[in-house]
């Protein structure tokens, strides 16, 4: 702001001084006081200031013409653009008559062919071109494409002209696709390195089929992939770097990784992530790879943050994820859990997604961590997610890790990546492809020498314990001479420079496991160091905020409707059982129970009165929608909710058979006696409830078996193990449910592997026999088997014990 002018000083009265002459349209409001500033001179009536000539003015018209002659002789093609663009606001709107909008691309057309590729990199002109792919026939397509041929890859990479490339991609025919795949041969490593060709590469290897997928993966094998078609022309046949790698000398093994990492390490470097094809080239990378290598490639996708979980929604993006976990430092895998906030409810629920949540609730060690990041919005998930099959998934594996049962084949190979052994404390690529580096080595188990830490959760770890050495090799060396009184702060220091230290009983004194890293001893990358029960106990908690109660709660509002589902009745099993060793029940007893009394209370219902439900939710149809059709049925007449009960009474036997004494699953089986079944077993015989009849008698609870054994022995025209074996045949594939060492249990009928449930027949024979030596004495209901023996040689069959005969029986059951 200019500074206000200083008044004058007043004049004397001894020398008096004249008032100058007043200037026109000057005012003064008295002598002394400051003339007002001229008025301004007024502008010229043609408006065009001075030197314009006078009496002249330029209508807007004339206006616009000179505007429009200075921008057509500093811009190329515009005039061309503004009469495409006039057509193209009449071909935008949808209601547009299909005859008019032909002829609208025809005249587009006539205008802007021969000039295709200059207007291609034109924000509006690109627009309109693919309006005309769109909506031109194959004849307009064909023009087009015959013009942007030969500069194709350049225009991929234009930030408007790679749009048109898309356009062309996805609005080929099929017959067309291979040609245009061809056009990016030997440019595929070059394009995924640019946002924009990343793309372009993405709509191609969408389009492509599965041999030209294989040719552009192929391209970072090698330089003979890039110029040719490999060295016998087996690109198009390699479906992954493992196949390759496999009928390859050591030599060129090693070549293809040197290759694959040149190629690879810029596009993680930048974190182009999205496009599938990099999925596959990252996860064959991780597979592949020398230990030392993945270690380096771990690290700079952790790097990465959040663009690793732009991997997670396809099935080669997700097991990358997973193994970047699996191997990460704790440093690295802290990153990644920072980075899944605000993303976990999409993840739960996605196909692929969720299994890289379960890694990271089974292998990430700073449960802190995890309980601030994930556990809020799992719960916030909780009421959607029991009734989906991929949030079951997410808490099995809390509440029963590793279970082959709860987890697709898929899944649990995700969930379980290759152990990698490594040489070295240096997170630098190597050459050398050791076959020690691919030795198996247990998930959970610390690897001699291993310099991988924890991650400090002092709350959970010994006091008397020294620090390790850094994370992964990369961090500090094993810091002996620190003293110990510097606590939470001294190790939240070195977690922030890398290193955060174990501080783990077994990693013993003055940090020898770093020391071991530093002189080159092997270790195992991603070795976790806390105990996966602990991991499991401090994720699930105890109090009225744990998960373990919002879960208990959820499971106990919805049982009746989960217990009838195919995927979530296994959820239920989980819930009423405690979880693995009975963890949950310890943690939550008061949750367990409700679920048991909640279940109890569905099972104690009559048809009659599941009849008449029925019938008010069919009155009630237009207020509302009804019950489900599986909540329809009895819970003890339902496919899956029967064989769901038959689990968890075969559970409280193996809690026998472990010695953990009277569990949850014992609990229940005892509540469901006396409160369901007990005096009313008549009623339920010749029904999906004989499963249910049949798991009572090998609970291993001795009350109710005893009970049930007494009041179902009159009403089997069989002997009671006979009749009960035919019905557990089908028992836990995974061993779980089902004793082992459990009293009354018939062995491998309570505790079936996979193989039996697909020889029920077998199974049964095999149980029969030794069931009988385990029960009570009131309870012994075996046939002789000198009996049957002699009726076979009777009838001219060939000698056949009572286990033989049971086992056909079982047979024909599962037949029928």
């Amino acid at each position: 702001m200019a500074k206000p002018s200083k008044a004058a000083p007043p004049a004397k009265a001894s020398k008096p001084q004249s008032k100058p002459p007043a200037k026109p349209g000057s005012k003064r409001k008295g002598d002394g006081a400051a003339a007002a500033p001229p008025a301004k001179r007024p502008r010229p009536a043609d408006g065009k200031g001075k030197g314009a000539e006078p009496g002249k003015q330029l209508s807007s018209k004339e206006k616009r013409n000179i505007i429009k002659e200075k921008k057509l002789l500093h811009k190329k093609n515009w005039d061309v653009i503004q009469d495409v663009v006039q057509a193209w606001e009449k071909l935008r709107p949808k209601e547009t008559p299909d005859a008019e909008r032909k002829q609208l691309v025809v005249t587009i057309m006539k205008k802007i062919t021969g000039k295709l590729l200059e207007l291609s990199n034109h924000h509006t002109a690109s627009r309109v071109i693919q309006f005309c792919v769109r909506y031109g026939n194959d004849t307009d397509r064909r023009v087009v494409m015959e013009e942007v041929r030969a500069n194709i890859i350049e225009l991929s990479k234009s930030k408007y002209g790679h749009f048109l490339v898309r356009k062309l991609i996805n609005t080929a025919k099929k017959e067309d696709v291979p040609g245009i795949v061809r056009l990016f041969r030997g440019h595929v490593a070059q394009l995924l390195r640019q946002p924009y060709g990343a793309d372009v590469i993405t709509d191609v290897y969408d389009v492509a089929s599965t041999a030209d997928r294989n040719a552009l993966c192929a391209e970072f094998y090698g330089k003979e992939f890039v110029l040719f078609d490999g060295i016998s022309g087996e690109a198009s046949r390699l479906h992954s770097l493992k196949q390759l790698i496999a009928g390859v000398p050591p030599a060129k093994q090693r070549a293809i990784i040197q290759h694959m990492t040149k190629a690879l390490t810029p596009i993680m470097e930048k974190a182009i992530l999205h496009p599938p094809i990099t999925h596959r080239l990252v996860k064959d990378y991780l597979e592949c790879s020398t230990g030392l290598s993945v270690e380096e490639a771990v690290e700079t996708l952790a790097q990465t943050g959040e663009a690793v979980l732009r991997m997670v929604h396809t099935h080669e993006g997700a097991a990358a994820a997973c193994m970047v976990l699996g191997y990460g430092t704790p440093r690295d895998r802290k990153r990644l859990v920072r980075a899944m906030k605000g993303h976990v409810g999409a993840m739960a629920a996605d196909e692929w997604g969720h299994a890289v949540l379960c890694m990271a609730l089974g292998c990430v060690d700073d449960t802190s961590l995890t309980g601030k990041v994930l556990l809020p919005e799992i719960k916030e998930v909780l009421p959607q997610g029991v009734h989906q099959a991929t949030g079951v998934r997410l808490l099995m594996q809390l509440l029963a890790p590793g279970c082959r049962r709860h987890f697709p084949p898929a899944i649990y190979e995700l969930l379980h990546p290759p152990q990698r052994i490594v040489r070295g404390s240096s997170g630098k690529a190597v050459t050398d492809i050791d076959a020690d580096e691919d030795d198996a080595v247990d998930f959970g188990g610390a690897a001699a020498g291993g310099d991988e830490d924890d991650d400090n959760d002092e709350l959970f770890t010994a006091k008397g314990s020294s620090k390790g050495s850094g994370a992964g090799g990369k961090g500090k060396a094993a810091d002996k001479a620190k003293p110990k009184a510097k606590g939470r702060q001294q190790a939240a220091e070195d977690d922030a420079d890398g290193g955060g230290a174990g501080k783990g009983p077994e990693e013993g004194e003055g940090g020898e496991d770093g020391a071991a890293a530093v002189n080159g001893a092997e270790r195992v990358l991603g070795a976790s160091k806390k105990d996966p029960q602990l991991r499991r106990r401090e994720l699930l908690g105890s109090g009225p905020k744990s998960l373990s109660a919002a879960l208990t709660a959820v499971v106990a509002a919805e049982a009746p409707a989960l217990l009838r589902s195919a995927h979530s009745c296994e959820l239920v099993v989980e819930v009423a059982r405690g979880g693995e060793q009975g963890l949950l029940f310890e943690l939550d007893p008061a949750g367990v129970r409700s679920v048991h009394d909640a279940l109890v209370a569905d099972a104690a219902r009559s048809q009659e009165e599941m009849a008449a439900a029925v019938g008010e939710a069919d009155e009630d149809e237009e207020a509302g929608p009804g019950p489900a059709p599986a909540d329809r049925e009895h819970v003890l007449l339902s496919y899956f909710s029967s064989r769901a009960l038959r689990r968890l009474l075969l559970a409280a036997a193996e809690e026998k058979g472990q010695g953990s004494g009277g569990g949850a699953a014992a609990a229940f089986a005892t509540a469901l006696w006396e409160g369901v079944l007990q005096g009313r077993c008549k009623q339920w015989l010749g029904s999906h409830a004989e499963k249910v009849l049949a798991a009572l008698l090998h609970c291993g609870v001795e009350p109710v078996v005893a009970a049930a054994s007494k009041e179902l022995k009159p009403l089997v025209k069989q002997p009671l193990e006979e009749w009960a074996s035919k019905f557990l045949s089908h028992g836990a594939k995974d061993g779980q449910q089902g004793g082992k060492g459990g009293r009354g249990v018939g062995g491998k009928a309570a505790g079936g592997k996979a193989e039996e449930e697909q020889k029920p027949g077998k199974a049964a024979g095999k149980a029969a026999a030794p069931a009988a030596k385990g029960r009570a004495k009131g309870a012994q209901e075996t046939v002789p088997q000198e009996s049957v023996a002699a009726s076979n040689l009777a009838a001219g069959r060939p000698k056949r014990t009572a286990a033989a005969a049971a086992g056909k029986a079982g047979a024909k059951q599962a037949k029928r």
